[in-house]
């Protein structure tokens, strides 16, 4: 089993889970996550953990992902992307001002609050939202907070005569619905809008220059796709304590420590002999460390 991340630049039209199948057939590896779905219609950066990196999903996750994409101002769909069916139409007779675009973007920075489209995975009393919009059952959506840390028109805005595009840029944290980014700039400019394109530049630490086409990692042998996988020691930043030998027997029988220094981060990479044994999360409330992540107790 190989251990390590593998970052694949996913083409439109396929799931996350999709491209995971692919390469677990290829590597011929079952334990294989990624760390953020891509709906089909999206392309670019999904980060693949392999083996015991499986175990850094959740770290992976909670890092900033940034994506490249369209919004167009006239129509919304049910999917709030050009998936779904138009559900809503309302077209410019005149372009919107730039600046009033601007100023909608402007307001969707920091702490915000969503309701997650309809057709997404979201859970309510034990059902996924699309379940729910696919028997045509009403739901209560729940909120969601999101943080964005940059939104940004990147494009002059295009105006057909019916409808207007323009290009944006958004880096975004875990949970974020892009789609909803776009639906929500054209509520707040009182006009119906969907999210025509968009690409995952960006995530977990990886960006499109560190990716490797599906297609390409597919036509290549195992030892070849290998030899890409990025080891788990090169993704972690958490300070690093080398162990000594009787810290190391604490350490391999799970044991919680007492008297080691507090740092800020609250987390120590632990090394044994140059090898990464484990990680431990520092518990404020009992003043001591546990283990929160092991990846060899030999």
């Amino acid at each position: 089993m190989v251990d390590g991340i593998l970052v694949v630049n996913k083409p439109v039209g396929m799931t996350s889970f999709d491209v995971v199948a692919r390469l677990r057939r290829h590597l011929g590896q079952k334990k294989i996550g990624h760390a953020g779905t891509l709906d089909p219609s999206v392309d670019g950066v999904l980060v693949l953990a392999l083996g015991k990196a499986t175990k850094l999903i959740d770290v992976l996750q909670s890092r900033p992902k940034t994506y490249q994409g369209e919004i167009t101002l006239g129509f919304q769909t049910e999917t709030e992307d050009r998936e779904g069916t138009i559900i809503k139409e309302q077209p410019l007779t005149t372009p919107v001002p730039v600046n009033d675009i601007d100023q909608a973007i402007t307001h969707f920075h920091g702490q915000i609050t969503q309701i997650p489209p309809l057709y997404s995975a979201v859970k309510v009393a034990g059902r996924r939202l699309y379940e729910y919009a696919r028997a045509s059952e009403p739901v209560e959506r729940p909120t969601r907070s999101a943080y964005i840390y940059d939104f940004k028109r990147t494009s002059q805005p295009e105006f057909d005569g019916r409808y207007q595009s323009f290009d944006f840029q958004a880096q975004v944290s875990k949970g974020t619905y892009i789609r909803t980014l776009a639906s929500d700039v054209g509520e707040f400019l009182n006009l119906p809008a969907t999210m025509t394109r968009l690409t995952r530049i960006s995530g977990s630490g990886f960006d499109l220059s560190q990716a490797t086409a599906l297609d390409e990692l597919l036509a290549l042998p195992v030892a070849q796709v290998v030899e890409r996988i990025v080891p788990i020691n090169q993704i972690l930043d958490w300070p690093i304590k080398e162990l000594e030998h009787s810290e190391w027997f604490a350490v391999s029988n799970g044991q919680k420590i007492s008297d080691w220094p507090i740092n800020q981060s609250g987390y120590l990479q632990l090394y044994y002999q140059g090898q990464l044994k484990a990680v431990y999360q520092y518990d404020s409330e009992q003043a001591l460390w546990r283990s929160r992540y092991v990846f060899s107790n030999r």
